[in-house]
């Protein structure tokens, strides 16, 4: 796109094309030999009450 004019039919052209999908079978049956893999986060959630739980434990000698 050179022109804000463009615009519109860029975005017209990369909607149709993502609604068409793969352009040939043969191109189709690789992407479904290999699937997309989405890694799944497995580390422990953060705590949340961390800064306070430092806080009240700073060791100034109050209870």
């Amino acid at each position: 796109v050179n022109d804000w004019t463009q615009f519109p039919e860029a975005i017209r052209r990369k909607l149709v094309l993502e609604l068409a999908g793969s352009a040939s079978p043969q191109r189709a049956a690789e992407g479904a030999a290999h699937p997309p893999v989405v890694l799944a986060d497995n580390r422990p959630a953060a705590d949340c009450q961390a800064g306070e739980k430092m806080w009240r434990n700073r060791g100034w000698g109050m209870p």
